[in-house]
């Protein structure tokens, strides 16, 4: 990898003071993934890219972490998020605001390590479940960059950690395209003209709060009669409804997924053909994030049954949901998403069948949450300051521990949209990616998945004590579409050959068969094609 001497300066210190400026206030939701992290909980996002070295005649030529640090200190000034610390407000008066580190030192977020032999799957995986259970420094910006050697076929990996409250998928898609961008921001070569601005004083903080507050409160009337309303017509569209959709706090039942209590992690990719899920989608008449799902859905159920404790009741997921609509500017900083609870039908044990009752009570999670309106969660959190957010937390875990039964949900699954094209860090080209999202609240396992160049990567992570080992959960994954896939091409095939009869055995799901879920034979028939989530803001 060629990078101009020019560039090798490092980029540490500010080398100026600008006049101070007003500093960016988290959003209720930013300050909310502050507010999660508890020593055993730690909140940040983990990137995982495997980079193949660009052959340099007879051999590979390897990154260094001199590259590395060249490299981003030429894109500083387009990755707002990397310059940005935690500044909280005095007396815990309002959510935190983010200013420019003055201080900012690029090689405190710069790392190495070095995988031990064989250096395959396992060891990287063990490396990353190393770094996910430690928090990140709050006196610096959140995140941090650990180059690692030591890969099967001289490979390397990027391991980028992020605090989630500096971005959700949306910002990490904005943020990892110019990271992973093959043109170079700074022609030339040279380091980027960013300068950090002077932070604001302790009075300036507090003044700016009040303020904040004032304008705030004026507003809680208006939202009151906002969610009043939401929900009445949310009554009245329901009624007599036979879909139930599950509801948080109440419906997720007690499972060995939701222990949670240490803070060592495991993790586990896995990868799936895109293909396979569109072919699922397209005979199913569902979404993509339907298939998703019931993807998921069928290795959990697999893997708790070969335990023995798979709960009587469904599995209920949480799905983070974006906001993101058509002509909105690019986004590098902050969270903007809501999110659904789903059934995942674990109680059902026809492949077919539970992917139908998945679409049918997702897409009318999806029809409430609309009618309630999507901004409308972000909205409340706004109006809770730290302290009353931080009670709540650890109240609830508390409250876990003495009462296990008390689960918001059971497991969260994201899905978002990835680059169609495979991204280049220098000369290396990043071959895979995967990204996992930390698992907290009671949600002892975490699935992202994202469709990268191609191929849907899956990053899983979990608590220790939650699932022991993800890995059996990644091959999970791949029986689990695999069964998908066959019933697909098994009905494709019946519906061109249908005068010729079919030679697989496709059994029609009714009565019992179609398992107890709540509202599964309506469900059923009721299931028509679904919309994709929209990724890219749904970590």
């Amino acid at each position: 990898m060629t990078i101009p001497d020019e560039a090798a300066r490092p980029y540490n210190r500010a080398e100026r003071t600008p006049p101070q400026r007003s500093a960016r206030r988290l959003s209720g939701l930013d300050a909310g993934f502050l507010a999660l992290e508890l020593r055993e909980q730690p909140m940040h996002i983990m990137a995982v890219a495997v980079l193949r070295p660009a052959a340099d005649g007879e051999t590979s030529a390897q990154i260094t972490l001199d590259d590395v640090r060249r490299h981003l200190a030429r894109r500083l000034n387009v990755l707002p998020a990397l310059r940005l610390r935690v500044q909280p407000v005095p007396l815990g008066l309002h959510h935190p605001v983010f200013v420019e580190a003055s201080d900012f030192d690029l090689d405190h977020h710069l790392g190495s390590a070095t995988l031990p032999a064989p250096g395959g799957s396992q060891e990287l995986d063990r490396l990353c479940a190393s770094l996910a259970g430690s928090c990140l420094d709050r006196r610096h910006p959140l995140w941090h960059l650990t180059l690692v050697d030591g890969l099967i076929d001289g490979r390397q990996a990027l391991v980028f950690e992020v605090h989630h409250c500096l971005m959700d998928g949306t910002a990490m898609l904005t943020t990892f395209a110019r990271l992973f961008a093959e043109e170079d921001p700074q022609p030339g070569g040279r380091c980027c003209g960013w300068r950090p601005e002077r932070p604001p004083s302790r009075w300036r903080l507090i003044a700016d709060a009040i303020a904040n507050q004032r304008g705030m409160f004026a507003g809680l009337p208006a939202l009151v009669r906002k969610t009043r309303r939401g929900r009445a017509v949310i009554c009245q569209s329901t009624a007599g409804s036979s879909i139930a959709v599950p509801r948080p706090g109440a419906d997720a039942p007690a499972c060995s997924l939701n222990l949670g209590y240490t803070p060592e992690r495991r993790f586990a990719r896995a990868s799936l053909s895109l293909a396979d899920v569109k072919l699922v989608t397209d005979v199913a008449g569902v979404s993509v994030n339907d298939v998703v799902l019931s993807v998921v859905a069928g290795a959990l159920r697999d893997y708790l049954e070969q335990r023995h404790v798979l709960p009587n009741r469904p599995l209920v997921a949480n799905v983070p949901v974006g906001m993101k609509t058509p002509g909105d500017p690019a986004r590098a900083v902050g969270n903007r998403f809501t999110r659904l609870a789903t059934s995942l039908a674990t109680d059902m044990g026809d492949p077919w069948a539970r992917l139908q009752t998945i679409s049918a009570v997702t897409r009318e999670s999806k029809r409430r949450l609309d009618l309630m309106g999507r901004e409308v969660l972000g909205e409340w959190l706004d109006f809770l300051p730290p302290a009353i957010t931080c009670a709540v937390v650890r109240r609830g875990y508390r409250r876990r521990r003495s009462h296990p039964d008390h689960l918001d949900t059971n497991v969260t699954i994201s899905n978002i949209r990835g680059p169609a094209r495979p991204w280049c860090f220098g000369s290396a080209v990043v071959d895979e990616m995967y990204v996992s999202a930390p698992p907290n609240s009671g949600v002892g396992v975490t699935f992202v998945m994202w469709d990268y160049a191609g191929t849907l990567l899956v990053g899983i992570l979990s608590f220790a004590d939650s699932v022991a080992d993800p890995g059996e959960l990644a091959g999970g994954l791949s029986r689990s579409l695999s069964e998908l896939v066959t019933i697909a091409r098994c009905r494709r095939g019946s519906s061109a050959s249908l005068a010729g009869g079919s030679a697989c055995n496709v059994r029609p799901v009714t009565g019992e068969a179609a398992g107890t879920g709540t509202g599964t034979g309506t469900a059923i028939r009721l299931a028509t094609a679904g919309t994709h989530v929209a990724g890219g803001d749904r970590l």
